[in-house]
């Protein structure tokens, strides 16, 4: 565990693989904290012009909750909503360090990704897999164009990925767009690889097939996605943005 702490430390990755679980602490500040939702989301949104609160719960601590911003970030807000602090919070549980946000996080992923349909994803399958791993990607994104030109290493190490659409400008940006017509193109996978490294975008016609890119970016919200490539295991576990082949075996493994 003290391992992916320090890998987060250095920007590496930001989870830290603990199991989750209340203890009778949590249980207890839960209970004094008396959550004011609609206190809070009001102070909050006449504080910060423009911003979605999408939760309000209780923290670990007496007196603090979590705030949801707009299903990406966590903030941390007294109950009088006189304070808040934006940054990870973290808690030191049996000589360990580990982030009950991103345990959060992990469990959302893994319900999100069992429900994935492999249909509506963007696949490059390892011929002896060993791993699968599931990449939200931008094709404006130079570290996703990166981490493509590798896609051959990744499948000789046994590693399937699978690719969904997050366009970091939202549904209504150029490459959100161009990543719809991707969707919809007869070979995808070639029309992924044409876009990322030569940019030429397929001219395929639009339909319900481009249904999923709008669908893939707000699930990447709901997931924690702040930036691309954004790689997550089956287990829900955020193993970072681009790693080189190697490096994302001995995660992995």
């Amino acid at each position: 565990m003290k391992k992916w702490f320090v890998f987060a430390l250095m920007g590496l990755v930001t989870a830290c693989g603990a199991e989750t679980g209340a203890n009778a602490n949590t249980a207890a500040a839960a209970d004094d904290n008396a959550v004011n939702g609609d206190k809070i989301r009001a102070v909050m949104e006449e504080a910060f012009e423009g911003i979605k609160i999408s939760d309000v719960r209780p923290s670990p601590i007496s007196g603090v909750v979590e705030v949801e911003v707009e299903g990406r970030d966590t903030v941390y807000v007294s109950n009088d909503g006189s304070y808040v602090l934006v940054g990870n919070l973290l808690q030191i549980k049996g000589g360990e360090v580990v982030d009950p946000a991103e345990q959060r996080l992990e469990q959302v992923r893994m319900e999100g990704i069992s429900q994935l349909d492999m249909a509506q994803m963007i696949t490059y399958p390892a011929e002896d897999q060993k791993h699968e791993i599931y990449v939200f990607t931008d094709i404006s994104c130079g570290y996703c164009r990166k981490l493509h030109r590798h896609i051959e290493e990744y499948n000789k190490e046994g590693v399937t990925v699978h690719y969904l659409a997050f366009p970091r400008g939202g549904p209504g940006a150029k490459a959100a767009e161009a990543m719809r017509h991707i969707w919809c193109a007869e070979d995808r996978q070639q029309a992924l690889t044409d876009a990322k490294l030569t940019d030429k975008i397929s001219e395929a016609e639009l339909g319900e097939c481009a249904k999923p890119v709008d669908e893939q970016y707000s699930l990447g919200l709901k997931f924690g996605v702040r930036g691309t490539p954004a790689i997550y295991t089956p287990e829900g576990k955020q193993l970072g943005g681009y790693v080189s082949p190697a490096d994302l075996l001995k995660r992995l493994d």
